[in-house]
């Protein structure tokens, strides 16, 4: 991708949108762009945080590896979004896992350029601090939801949550019945048995690797409080 439309696809997301062009140019050539196939792996827990990542095209799961193969998934970031902030504010070593759920594209800023950015952008920096709360705020409501939804309340909730903001009557969600189980702390059996009846009734279509929300009203009455 050429800078000049590099810099006009960031210029869409919120944490660029204030910026000059000559701002948004000067920033742009610091930022390299990576392509990842589907099940590649961006980064592990413990690596260095080294880049700002801002996905450009594809889906990128943020997940906690467990001791024995097992993994909780964080969150799935999609275009637009950022994500491996947190490890460049303290110079910690990566908190979680990211891994390419479909092929992507990512533009990544260095953890020097991107504390300089955010030095003399405030706009930039209330941007972040809203995506930090929005992670914490996930994050609670995830223990709220284990503690106070069965397992067919949880696959709803999750899946309009992943769905939300998207105006789309029908809407595709790439992800397996692993990682909705992994999500949403539930087992595989459990999940793939709450969507067979929500495919049987027309509320869903699954296919492989990917989940198709057919009537999103519906499923929204499955979350029972």
């Amino acid at each position: 991708m050429p800078e000049t439309r590099l810099a006009e696809h960031l210029r869409r997301y919120p944490l660029f949108a204030k910026l000059s062009d000559a701002e948004l140019a000067q920033l742009v050539e610091r930022m390299r762009l990576r392509a990842f196939r589907r099940g590649e792996t961006l980064f592990r827990k413990d690596d260095p945080g080294t880049h700002l990542y801002v996905v450009l095209d594809g889906a990128v799961k943020i997940a906690l590896p467990g001791e024995f193969g097992q993994e909780a998934l964080v969150a799935i970031m999609r275009t637009g979004e950022f994500f491996g902030e947190l490890a460049l504010f303290d110079g910690s070593p990566r908190s979680a896992s990211a891994t390419a759920l479909e092929d992507t594209r990512a533009a990544l800023l260095a953890r020097d350029d991107f504390l300089a950015f955010l030095e003399t952008h405030p706009a930039a920096v209330r941007v972040v601090l809203d995506a930090l709360a929005r992670t914490v705020r996930r994050l609670s409501d995830r223990v709220e939801d284990l503690i106070f939804l069965d397992v067919p309340s949880r696959v709803a909730k999750y899946l309009l949550d992943l769905a939300q903001g998207d105006g789309e009557a029908k809407l595709e969600l790439t992800l397996t019945q692993d990682e909705l189980a992994a999500f949403i702390g539930a087992s595989r059996v459990s999940v793939n048995r709450v969507l067979g009846d929500l495919e049987r009734r027309k509320i869903v279509e699954v296919r492989r690797r990917h989940i198709v929300i057919l009537d999103r009203e519906r499923l929204a009455k499955e979350i029972r409080l």
